[in-house]
């Protein structure tokens, strides 16, 4: 009779004989989750590993022993749900566009000062985000 256990105190079994292979940084968690288990101390692993512990608690609140996918990074949730878009007039982003194509040598603080005479309220660095966003949008 072989003494063997079903079950190992690790979750290694589970990365060798599980379908799912982890990536780099979830066999990094799955470490700071064995040494977590193993000594029962956050603040140690945190030290040991050298990691903030807003990061562990994090995904040690993330974490279910039974599913190591939970350790892995979900890049859906990186994306903020409401980008920002921009509230200019089309008129203001023409008028600096052809203000540039007449004269390429006009820098921002000379086409918000023109821009500010037609009556509109538009300071500089806003138009050099938007002389940028043009460039690179070229």
């Amino acid at each position: 009779m072989t003494n063997e256990k079903k079950g190992s105190d690790t979750y290694r079994t589970q990365i060798d004989h599980g379908a799912h292979v982890l990536s780099h940084s979830a066999k990094q968690r799955l470490k700071w989750m064995n040494h977590f288990r193993k000594y029962r101390n956050a603040r140690l692993t945190c030290r040991h590993f050298g990691i903030s512990p807003d990061t562990f608690y994090l995904w040690k609140k993330r974490f279910v022993p039974g599913n190591l996918e939970t350790l892995e990074d979900d890049l859906k949730t990186r994306k903020p749900h409401r980008i920002r878009t921009s509230n200019h007039k089309t008129a203001q982003l023409e008028t600096i566009r052809q203000l540039k194509n007449i004269d390429p040598r006009l820098g921002k603080l000379r086409i918000a000062k023109i821009i500010r005479e037609t009556g509109y309220r538009i300071s500089s660095s806003t138009v050099g985000r938007i002389l940028k966003k043009d460039i690179s949008n070229k």
